[in-house]
């Protein structure tokens, strides 16, 4: 194993998927790559927004991503494990399952958010999604 791509979110669920990646990391001597998913979030109607404010909480969004991927790289650093981060826009399973096809990953680590029956069955889950497309294996951390 050489590379492996870790899906987080600023989730509990996914520090722990940034942990038990740098573990493996670590004892094969691979390297991880940190990807956050910034999902696009059409507008519901026509004049729902202004261009200004979703330039404005995609700005946002893209801060919090940036803050929260030196953060968890921090996490595989303390561990010795060459750590990298891109941060993506769009579906955030499919981007993710992209990226682990075509950036030669052994591997995909997310974290597992856990929900209720009704709403996992109406909204699905990006871990569930995530093992269904992905062109590689999936490790889903709880």
């Amino acid at each position: 194993m050489k590379r492996i791509l870790v899906g987080v979110d600023g989730s509990g669920e996914a520090a722990a998927a940034v942990d038990k990646a740098a573990e493996l990391a670590g004892a094969a001597g691979a390297q991880v790559l940190l990807a956050y998913v910034v999902p696009r979030h059409p507008p519901p109607g026509p004049d729902a927004y202004a261009p200004e404010e979703q330039i404005r909480e995609e700005k946002l969004e893209h801060s919090y991503a940036a803050a929260m991927l030196r953060e968890m790289e921090m996490r595989c650093i303390a561990r010795h494990v060459p750590v990298d981060s891109a941060t993506l826009t769009g579906s955030i399973a499919a981007s993710l399952a992209d990226l682990a096809g075509s950036g030669g990953f052994d591997l995909v680590v997310v974290g597992h958010r856990g929900r209720g029956g009704v709403r996992r069955a109406l909204l699905g889950s990006v871990a569930d999604r995530l093992v269904q497309i992905s062109p590689r294996p999936v490790l889903v951390v709880r």
